[in-house]
Formats: structure tokens, sequence, C-alpha cells
């Protein structure tokens, strides 16, 4: 990952990557400092999991911001789809983009 961040220069050889789980209050101190260009999104993949990190990411997006949701509309896991289709339906300041292969595209307003 980091070899293929710094094809893209200064930018992404700064890019922050932080592994950890989105309920541990640890890791949200650790990066709740800024506003992120992409977030990726690879939850508990249980609705409740996943609409509590939709809800996290819509607070550390940037404006215009990409969000990508991990195994979006994958059978086993229906919990994912059912949260994101559930958050476009209320006030959200995502836009769905699409779906390539098992993830789907969001944009932040």
């Amino acid at each position: 990952v980091r070899t293929n961040l710094g094809l893209a220069g200064p930018a992404g050889a700064a890019a922050r990557i932080r592994q950890g789980f989105s309920e541990d209050p640890e890791t949200r101190a650790a990066v709740s400092d800024r506003d992120y260009g992409v977030i990726v999104v690879d939850g508990d993949h249980s609705a409740e999991g996943v609409a509590k990190d939709l809800e996290w990411a819509e607070e550390i997006a940037a404006p215009g911001a990409i969000v990508v949701l991990d195994d979006y509309d994958d059978p086993s896991w229906p919990g994912i789809k059912d949260a994101l289709d559930d958050r476009l339906k209320g006030s959200t300041r995502f836009t769905f983009l699409g779906k390539a292969a098992r993830s789907a595209y969001l944009r932040a307003t």
C-alpha cells in the first residue's frame, strides 16, 4: 500500500493509514483530528456496526471525499447493503456513486 501511495507523490507519501476498530475510543481519538479525502470502511459486517461506521465516516469525511464500503451487496453479509440503503434514505452527506465488484463507492458533500 505504501509503495502504491508513494507513486502519487508527496500527498501519497504523507497519507495516513490507521488499522483499528472503529468503535475503539483510542482509534477514534487517533484519527479524528482531521477530515479525510478517502475512507475505507471494512467493518464488522452487521447492519448495526455498518450504520455506526457510516455515521462516523460522515463526521470525518472532507467535502468531496470518497468512501469505499467493502463487501457491499455480498450475499454472505446482507447487513452491509441494508445499512447503506437505510442511510441513503435519510439525511446524509453521502451520494451513492456506484458499485464495483463487492465495494460501494460514495461521495461526501
